[in-house]
C-alpha cells in the first residue's frame, strides 16, 4: 500500500495517527511516500511547480477546516497541538524521509518522531536540531541531514511530487493501494472495505 503524505498536513497526521494505532490498518505493508502539498497544489492550480505559497481556501472553508481538525483530532483521540509559528518549512523532513528510503534504510520511526514532532510538541521541523532530534530518536545516523538539505535533495523531492501529480495524486494523505486512489484520512475505512470482499454490504461500481 502506497501513502503519500507530507508532515504539514493536518490530514496526513490523523492518517499516520490511525495506520500506527488501529489494527485494522497497522497490520498492513505501507510505503511512505514523501511529496510537497505546496508543489502539488502548484500544479493544480496551474503554477510552477516551485511558485511562492497561495492559501488554496476561501475564509469560510479555512474556518470550518481549522475547526474540522480539531474535531477529527478528538473524535480520533490524537494529541493535537497549533504547529509552530511560523509555518515550518517541512521540505528538511521530507528530503530526509526519501534520502533514507533512497538507501534502503528503515525510516518508519524517523516518520513518527516528525509527526509527533510537528503535531503533538509544536516543534519546527525546519531546523537542523529538532531533525537531529528526531533521528536520534529514531536509532538514525544523523549525518544524514547535510544531504537531505541540499539543492539536489529538495529537486528530487520535487519531481517525485510531480510524478505523484502525474500518477493522480492530488492531495495529501492518498492511499493508493491495486491501483486505485483514495484521498483524505477519512478514507482509510472505505479502502478497508475495498480490500475485503467478505466485508462489503455495498455493490462494487
Amino acid at each position: 500500500m502506497d501513502i503519500y503524505y507530507d508532515f504539514r498536513s493536518p490530514y496526513a497526521y490523523l492518517a499516520w495517527w490511525r495506520v500506527r494505532r488501529e489494527q485494522a490498518f497497522s497490520s498492513w505493508k505501507w510505503r511512505w511516500k514523501p511529496v510537497s502539498i505546496d508543489v502539488l497544489l502548484n500544479l493544480h492550480a496551474g503554477r510552477e511547480p516551485l511558485a511562492p505559497y497561495v492559501d488554496p481556501l476561501p475564509p469560510p472553508k479555512r474556518k470550518h477546516f481549522l475547526a474540522d481538525i480539531r474535531r477529527s483530532a478528538n473524535f480520533f483521540g490524537a494529541p493535537l497541538s497549533p504547529p509552530h509559528q511560523p509555518r515550518p518549512d517541512p521540505a528538511p523532513a521530507l528530503c530526509i524521509a526519501l534520502r533514507l528510503a533512497q538507501g534502503g534504510i528503515a525510516h518508519d520511526r524517523f516518520i513518527d518522531m516528525a509527526f509527533e514532532a510537528m503535531w503533538q510538541h509544536r516543534s519546527d521541523i525546519g531546523t537542523r536540531e529538532v531533525l537531529a532530534k528526531c533521528l536520534t530518536s529514531a536509532a538514525l545516523e544523523e549525518t544524514v541531514i547535510e544531504s537531505a538539505v541540499s539543492p539536489k535533495a529538495r529537486s528530487e523531492l520535487v519531481t517525485q511530487s510531480m510524478q505523484a501529480y502525474e500518477a493522480g495524486i492530488f492531495g495529501v494523505p492518498s492511499f493508493v493501494a491495486r491501483g486505485e486512489i483514495f484521498f483524505g484520512a477519512d478514507r482509510l475505512d472505505m479502502l478497508a472495505w475495498r480490500l475485503d470482499p467478505t466485508n462489503r454490504t455495498a455493490k462494487t461500481l
